[in-house]
């Protein structure tokens, strides 16, 4: 018995190209839906998390956590031919392991000693083969010839090359470039080991620009700070500086000028939140020591 054909039909399968490319443009479109939902959420909330990033070493332990340990402090900065360097005294951590939870383990960890971590008693030291200074009493161009090459920040494991910003033109207005998987440092501020503030930038993200993410962990340092030291490290061609982080801030784009002082000091910046990008974390950080490669 012959089979009966199956009649045709005018209805499109349901993986025609024309099928596809509905559910594709259907999808598109709610993609394009959720994502701005998501920015427009995000630029509103954007500026609400300041006091996340807000924080500044207490005035009172300043001191010991810049690692200093001396007995008489300058009034004045001292203008001189080199750096005067700072008697330090080390605190005694062989004691420290009989110590539980002890009253010469540093307060901070007192909660939990068996997960102390490496700041002795007296506060935090500096590393072997530094020498410590007062960052007001170092003379005012200590090598005005030698520019940042390089910074590191262990902590949050930057390891990265540093160039001066030039200034280009951008809609009929002047302004710095961006820095290209580098971190930027503002030329008219001060460079490395003389007084005043040094400003440095770097990305947090390029999507689109393709400029890295150095700073991609710049925010974590309010966090960190509170727990242990966070030493930056900027490198020029025969020295190397090491900045220790006092006080990290958020703010507004527009609210960011670049300021100066009396002090050894430098900024980092990186730009938040992610994908808005209209505010500036800032972290500020004071000259502990030096020494020469």
């Amino acid at each position: 018995m012959a089979k009966t054909p199956i009649p045709a039909t005018d209805k499109p399968s349901r993986f025609s190209v024309a099928a596809i490319s509905a559910y594709a443009i259907a999808l598109l479109g709610v993609a394009l839906v959720v994502t701005s939902s998501w920015y427009f959420y995000s630029k509103m909330r954007s500026g609400t998390d300041a006091d996340k990033f807000s924080y500044s070493i207490p005035e009172e332990s300043l001191g010991n956590h810049l690692g200093r340990s001396i007995s008489a402090v300058a009034k004045v900065p001292v203008e001189n031919k080199a750096p005067i360097p700072l008697t330090q005294r080390r605190a005694n951590t062989d004691q420290f392991a009989n110590l539980y939870p002890g009253a010469l383990l540093n307060p901070k960890y007192w909660s939990q000693p068996e997960w102390a971590g490496s700041d002795p008693y007296g506060g935090p030291t500096i590393p072997d083969k530094f020498v410590p200074i007062l960052s007001t009493d170092i003379f005012q161009n200590f090598n005005p010839n030698s520019k940042a090459t390089g910074i590191r920040i262990p902590s949050i494991n930057v390891d990265a090359t540093v160039v001066d910003l030039g200034i280009i033109d951008v809609a009929n207005e002047r302004s710095y470039e961006t820095p290209d998987n580098t971190v930027g440092h503002i030329p008219e501020t001060p460079d490395p080991g003389q007084q005043g503030k040094g400003w440095f930038f770097g990305h947090l993200e390029s999507f689109t620009a393709g400029e890295g993410n150095i700073f991609r962990h710049l925010p974590e340092v309010t966090d960190l700070i509170k727990e242990d030291p966070v030493d930056i490290y900027l490198q020029t061609n025969d020295a190397e500086f090491i900045y220790r982080v006092t006080t990290t801030s958020q703010m507004h784009e527009e609210d960011l000028h670049l300021t100066t002082s009396n002090d050894a000091q430098i900024t980092l910046v990186t730009c938040w939140p992610p994908r808005v990008y209209d505010q500036r974390i800032i972290v500020n950080a004071t000259l502990i020591a030096y020494r020469y490669l």
